[in-house]
């Protein structure tokens, strides 16, 4: 907290879920994140701002359910981003079931809307979990990603304007769980696994890849979305195994995997994928609906001058230098959604202690 200033009122509902994301330029999607997330839940926004020029600060500040924050003069996004989240979290959020999600980035969990998401986390404290991982699927419309543009003046959701995203299937399609690396786990152990896959995946980075046999069976086996979150002991050296003699294959796939949905414990630290402190995690897996184009070419040239998302944005220059912008990202994996059941095969549901 000492790297952030507050710079409106603290609207803080002790009695609300603490949602905390950091802003940059994203005003049009704005709108559609805070309604998302209200329609999930009694929320408190707790939400940085970092030097925007659009507007996001003053639709922020008017909004009666967000305290807003800026960083001190001379933090850096890329650098202190895990710092502004998890002392946001410190202050208000120790001992309380939390989010973190990006702005492009909508929390959906088995069962909803039907089964509310107050159900949902009373089935995770009836497994003893403290957190829930998260798939990230890239969604996306029929047109150009250069021309994927959001105006949330004209009435359109996000959902309805870009409903697509790949559905499960064979490698290099579809989507994949691996287990993290003794490295990984001892630095951040959790979740214990990371998930690959999705339309950027398919479009840019895996698309001429090519298994062998052994390889395809290994991933069919092992590597698969309905495997264990947390292997058995039983499991775990195939797991490994498969891990290991495929890991060419998968060293350019951007991570997928986010904890969506956790109980914060004062002093974790929590750099938006992943958590510096081993919590128990569900079988369950969540989901959140990644919007990640919505101001077309313009936007992805803004995010990689910019520089200040994962590695310098270089997957975002990728993006540009391969030419992809100008096609429709469609196929016939395609699938549109629909609700939380139209993630079968994607995410699933607490198990059945029964």
């Amino acid at each position: 907290m000492q790297r952030l200033e507050r710079i409106s009122e603290e609207r803080h509902d002790p009695c609300a879920m603490p949602i905390v994301a950091l802003a940059h330029n994203e005003r049009n999607i704005l709108p559609d994140f805070l309604a998302h997330y209200r329609s999930l839940c009694a929320a408190s926004f707790f939400i940085v701002d970092d030097h925007s020029t659009d507007g996001s600060r003053a639709y922020l500040a008017a909004q009666p359910d967000v305290t807003l924050f800026q960083p001190v003069a001379g933090a850096e996004f890329l650098k202190e981003r895990a710092i502004w989240k998890s002392g946001l979290l410190d202050h208000y959020g120790s001992g309380k079931w939390c989010m973190a999600p990006d702005i492009d980035e909508h929390f959906v969990w088995p069962g909803m809307p039907d089964r509310s998401l107050a159900q949902y986390i009373s089935a995770l404290e009836s497994e003893g979990a403290e957190a829930v991982a998260s798939l990230m699927i890239d969604m996306y419309g029929d047109l150009p990603l250069s021309d994927h543009v959001h105006d949330p003046e004209d009435g359109v959701s996000l959902h309805d304007r870009f409903p697509l995203f790949d559905g499960p299937g064979p490698f290099p399609l579809g989507y994949f769980m691996r287990p993290i690396s003794a490295a990984q786990s001892r630095e951040r152990p959790t979740p214990p696994v990371r998930f690959n896959g999705g339309a950027r995946d398919r479009l840019f980075f895996l698309s001429d890849l090519r298994a062998t046999r052994l390889q395809s069976w290994l991933i069919e086996r092992y590597l698969r979305m309905d495997q264990r979150i947390t292997p058995t002991a039983r499991d775990m050296p195939m797991r490994m195994v498969a891990r290991q003699l495929t890991r060419h294959l998968f060293e350019n796939a951007l991570n997928a995997t986010k904890v969506g949905l956790f109980r914060w414990q004062r002093g974790m630290m929590f750099n938006g994928h992943k958590v510096d402190r081993r919590l128990v995690m569900s079988e369950s897996v969540s989901a959140l609906l990644h919007f990640p184009f919505t101001r077309g070419q313009a936007g992805i040239e803004y995010i990689v001058n910019r520089g200040q998302h994962a590695g310098g944005s270089r997957y975002y220059r990728k993006l540009l230098e391969s030419g992809g912008l100008s096609r429709s990202p469609i196929t016939a994996q395609s699938l549109i959604y629909e609700g939380s059941q139209s993630l079968g095969g994607l995410i699933r549901d607490v198990p059945d202690r029964g």
